[in-house]
């Protein structure tokens, strides 16, 4: 089995790195991922930019390549250039640092990268470990719950690389639909604490926007957006971010069709409603037109 390994936290990252290791027991691995960190660049692709790709060493090994373009790119790159004549079975994207449920999902370059692949008709999973991007404010900062709570440490990657390779290798025997990804987020927790798998729905969860003002000179404001609140989903069983509340292994099938298909046949009443009523009203309007010409007439 071949796979193409790529992510939006760049090719130096943990995440990946602990992916590609676990993948590459059992599968011709091959990395492609952006040169720098491009989280939240959702489905962007460069179109009017140059893109380069550079042969990537890591430990003195050349395991992959380096795109200096968003995720989309890498994989539409991977796709028709670097991996054009051996072309990939799986791709998998991730590790990503944070997780990505709810409206994030939309934001992530994670997701958008598992989802070029499917719009190419190959099967995909998207893998995120929930890290608090905060540490606990009561932790000293040689904590090592502190450290594992930031992610900076491939190890703290391993046991949902193993979920992730676990999960390839079920998708390589059975197959997705055309069109569908599996989205994969991991409670960043101690293995013994977490509370199994859920096949889950996308949730409703929003991170609250906090923009902050950084610099302001010569009339110009600077601000960065610094929310990370997450407001989560009404209570169930089965939102994603609810599941990773409850310290369990969230898994959503997901697909770039994006017509609400309940909908549909309500707003097709609606416009044949409409057509019906300005067909009425224009014979109103003709008829009237022509007593007026009648009587002009006589």
């Amino acid at each position: 089995m071949r796979v193409l390994i790529t992510n939006d936290d760049g090719v130096d990252a943990p995440g990946i790195w602990a992916l590609y290791q676990h993948i590459s027991t059992f599968a011709d691995a091959v990395v492609v991922a952006p040169i720098s960190e491009r989280s939240a660049t959702g489905h962007a692709i460069s179109v009017f930019n140059e893109i380069t790709a550079r042969r990537h060493i890591r430990e003195e090994k050349a395991w992959g390549y380096g795109i200096d373009g968003t995720p989309a790119d890498c994989v539409k790159m991977a796709l028709t250039v670097l991996m054009k004549d051996s072309p990939p079975d799986l791709v998998i994207s991730g590790i990503n640092r944070g997780q990505n449920t709810g409206t994030s999902i939309l934001y992530s370059g994670t997701v958008a990268a598992a989802l070029e692949a499917t719009m190419a008709g190959l099967p995909a999973i998207a893998v995120s470990l929930a890290v608090a991007f905060k540490p606990p404010v009561n932790l000293p900062d040689d904590d090592p719950m502190k450290l594992r709570k930031l992610g900076q440490n491939p190890n703290d990657y391993a046991h949902a690389a193993t979920i992730a390779a676990r999960l390839a290798k079920s998708v390589a025997q059975r197959g997705l639909p055309r069109g569908i990804l599996l989205n994969v987020n991991v409670p960043a927790i101690e293995q013994e604490l977490l509370r199994g798998v859920v096949i889950s729905k996308m949730g409703h969860s929003i991170f609250e926007d906090n923009f902050r003002m950084v610099n302001e000179s010569a009339g110009v404001t600077t601000y960065q957006n610094v929310g990370d609140k997450l407001v989560y989903s009404d209570e169930g069983d089965d939102w994603d971010d609810i599941v990773l509340k409850q310290n369990k292994t969230s898994i959503t099938p997901l697909h770039y069709d994006m017509t609400h298909h309940h909908f549909l046949e309500e707003l097709k009443r609606w416009m044949a409603e409409d057509d019906a009523e300005a067909r009425a009203t224009d014979e109103a309007v003709a008829h009237q037109l022509s007593q007026d010409l009648n009587a002009e007439v006589q």
